[in-house]
Order: structure tokens, then C-alpha cells, then sequence
């Protein structure tokens, strides 16, 4: 897992520059969506080059960036919020956030956010309401919950902002260390694209919902790569309100529709593919049309083992809550943060490596075997 790691990184660096530039190229409003378009001259050997790339990513990670002990075990009977968007990740991910916190005999309480655009920052002011040790956010920046965040630095209560854009580092009682941000989404975008180039892929249509920074970053990076292999990309935005409604399948058969030389969808969350086979296959593109994206579900664990769904990044959304976790027990520890939380153990699953990928006993990708063991380790528990 360290060379992959090192690639990430390298992969991340790189995108900092490409995904800004598209961004304000391409940028525009999650609610009433958007459409671009990218391609680049056709360059020879293209599938093999993204087949050597996409290579060191198909088999299991190895190890968990995150390894620093804590100086000291953690104080129990802690009170902490989490956001929950309504996204099943986001439950999953929460899940594992339960789990870590009992181990360290934390109480947590799930604050919902809805889909309309101010639903977070009434969240995070119903989380302060309650007066907990510790809030977590997840996926909103800081930058649009300036009152909420002044207010808990009048309250003395710890921020932890996950799964965001903003820059990694502390500001007094708010924490942001990233995780499921840019650094990681993008580098995931261009494995998404290597794989799908590497499998014959010449015209993708990127299925975004860039009402979250973070998986904006995945799509803009399938479609740099994509384009820049000699692939065309296409763009669509989706909304919050069209995920949670299940009308994003329809949003893609009639991209289809209109442009009928698409031979793969590449989606920037797993759970936005609900209903899409049955979509396909009800318009006539199921054996035209390959499926993929980023943060595979149970539904698309399911589905590779099928062979109805082509390539998902495997999303180890319960060491995902656990590095939030170990984040909180280091502020709540008055320690300093640690690095390696931008960076999630990962792979490319495929209709040909999910048999031998970890999943667990729900069929649901956790990276590496054992984590609650190592994180307890970590913990001094």
C-alpha cells in the first residue's frame, strides 16, 4: 500500500492544478445542472498505457496510513454530534464512527441534514443546541457555516470539518483534516478513468453531483484523464433533490438518448446508480453501456459479482468513521493531529477482482481485515 500512497500523492499534486482549471472552465450550479465536455487529440497505445497504470490499483491495499499512537488512552463518557447526509455512505460511514466511539465508551447522536441548501448549517446549529464535547461535519465547508463555527468557538466546543475542500489544519477549536476531500477523489477520478480507457472506453459520460466539493473533484478528474488518453468525457450535474428522488437514471438514459456513441457511465457516488441497470436495460443499452464510478455500495458490490456493473472504487466507509474518530480522541487528548487522513486504503474493484476483494459479511468493501483491532491498538485500549 506505501507505493500506492506514494502514487496517490503524486496523483494529487498533479490534480490540484487540473481540477481547478476545469473547474472554473466547466464550474456551474448543482441546481440546474450542467453539461461539459472534454477530449484531447487521440494518443497511440492509449489503452495499454492506462492499463499499466490502472495495474498496482486492482489488487487489495495493505496497510492503514494512519499510524501514529495516541500519547494516551482517551477519556470516556464523551458526548459527540455527527452530521448524516442522505446518502447510504454517509449512514455506512457513521456506522463506523459508532463503532470507534463505543470502543472508547463515547455516546453519539446522528444529526440529519436535508437537501435544501441551508439544511446544514440549521444541523449544525440543532448539534449546538445540545452542547456536546465534539461536533462532526461532514462534507460542507467552512466557508458556508461562518456563524455556526463562530458560535461553537463562543461555546468552547471542538470542530471536526471531514470530507471537504478546505485546506487540512487547525484554526483554535475547528479542525479540518480532509479525509474524503479532493486529495483523495480526484486521484480516484483518474483510476476511474485509467481503468475505463483501459477497457476499450471512448466516449464517457461523468455523472456528477458537485453540491459536494469532494466528489466534483472525482468527476472533473475522469474526465482530465479520459481526455487526456484521447477519450471524449461528458459532464452532467445532478442535484441532491434528483438523487434522493431516484430520478438521476432517467437524467442518464436520455443523455444516452442524445448522444448515442456514450460507452460508459462513470458515476460520482455509488448510491446515485440505484435503479440505472433496470433503466438500461428498459431503453435498450444494457449490453451497449458499461457501469462504474466511485464509492462503491453494497448494490454495486452485488452487481460486479453479477457482471451487470463493470469498475467501482472499493470505499472503506467504516475506517472512514474510524479516522474521524482517532481525529477527535487526538483533539478531545489536547494531542496534535497526525498525518495520513487524506488518504483512504483503497482499490479498483472489477467484475474479475471482486471475488477476492475484503468485503464484509453485507457485502460491503472495508479495505483492510482487522481495523478495529489495529485502531484499538492505536488507541491504547
Amino acid at each position: 500500500m506505501r507505493n500506492k500512497n506514494r502514487a496517490l500523492g503524486v496523483l494529487g499534486t498533479f490534480l490540484a492544478f487540473a481540477i481547478t482549471f476545469t473547474a472554473t472552465a466547466c464550474g456551474g450550479n448543482a441546481d440546474t445542472g450542467r453539461s461539459a465536455q472534454q477530449a484531447a487529440t487521440q494518443r497511440p497505445n492509449a489503452q495499454q498505457e492506462a492499463a499499466a497504470a490502472i495495474e498496482p490499483f486492482l489488487a487489495p491495499p495493505t496497510d492503514i496510513p494512519v499510524n501514529t499512537p495516541l500519547a494516551k488512552k482517551p477519556a470516556g463518557g464523551k458526548t459527540i454530534i455527527i452530521s448524516e447526509d442522505p446518502a447510504a455512505v454517509s449512514r455506512k460511514t457513521n456506522d463506523g464512527f459508532e463503532v470507534g466511539a463505543k470502543m472508547l465508551g463515547w455516546t453519539v447522536k446522528r444529526q440529519p441534514i436535508g437537501t435544501g441548501p441551508e439544511d446544514a448549517a440549521k444541523a449544525f446549529d440543532a448539534a449546538l443546541d445540545q452542547k456536546p464535547d465534539a461536533i462532526n461535519m461532514s462534507g460542507h465547508a467552512a466557508s458556508t457555516l461562518r456563524a455556526q463555527v463562530d458560535r461553537a468557538k463562543n461555546m468552547g466546543i471542538p470542530v471536526l470539518l471531514t470530507d471537504v475542500s478546505d485546506p487540512v489544519g487547525s484554526d483554535g477549536l475547528v479542525h479540518v483534516i480532509g479525509i474524503d476531500d479532493a486529495s483523495q477523489t480526484g486521484p480516484w477520478g483518474t483510476m476511474s478513468g485509467d481503468y475505463a480507457v483501459s477497457q476499450g472506453a471512448k466516449n464517457v459520460l461523468v455523472v456528477d453531483l458537485s453540491f459536494f466539493p469532494a466528489l466534483h473533484a472525482y468527476s472533473e478528474s475522469v474526465a482530465n484523464r479520459v481526455g487526456k488518453l484521447g477519450g471524449k468525457a461528458t459532464i452532467i450535474d445532478t442535484t441532491l433533490t434528483e438523487f434522493v428522488g431516484g430520478k438521476i437514471p432517467a437524467r442518464v438514459v436520455s443523455e444516452i438518448q442524445r448522444n448515442p456513441n456514450i460507452d460508459w457511465v462513470l458515476m460520482c457516488l455509488g448510491d446515485m446508480s440505484t435503479g440505472l441497470n433496470a433503466a438500461l436495460k428498459g431503453a435498450g443499452f444494457a449490453d451497449k453501456v458499461k457501469v462504474g464510478g466511485e464509492t462503491a455500495s453494497t448494490a454495486n458490490v452485488s452487481a460486479l459479482k453479477a457482471g451487470t456493473e463493470s469498475a467501482w472504487t472499493g470505499f472503506p466507509a467504516e475506517i472512514h468513521g474510524m479516522y474521524r474518530v482517532d481525529a477527535l480522541a487526538r483533539i478531545l487528548n489536547g494531542e496534535p493531529l497526525v498525518k495520513g487522513y487524506t488518504s483512504l486504503p483503497t482499490q479498483m474493484l472489477t467484475a474479475k477482482n471482486i471475488g477476492t476483494a475484503p468485503v464484509d459479511s453485507g457485502g460491503y468493501y472495508i479495505g483492510i481485515p482487522g481495523y478495529r483491532e489495529y485502531f484499538a491498538k492505536l488507541w491504547k485500549l
